[in-house]
């Protein structure tokens, strides 16, 4: 469960979702490489590109 300081910022900036959603599929698709659906790379780098966007967000 995230915080309700990352609701008041999501509702702040609405792009956040977006940042939340692309983190949590790149998790997923990383967790799948292990297992054999997913790709381990194309989800670190879903994961921190979404991580950078999302830092970029914040401090704008």
């Amino acid at each position: 469960m995230l915080s309700k300081r990352w609701s008041t910022l999501e509702r702040q900036r609405p792009a956040l979702r977006w940042v939340k959603w692309g983190e949590i599929a790149g998790a997923v698709m990383t967790v799948g490489g292990f297992v054999g659906f997913g790709s381990i790379f194309l989800g670190l780098l879903m994961m921190a590109g979404f991580g950078i966007w999302g830092f970029r967000l914040l401090n704008h």
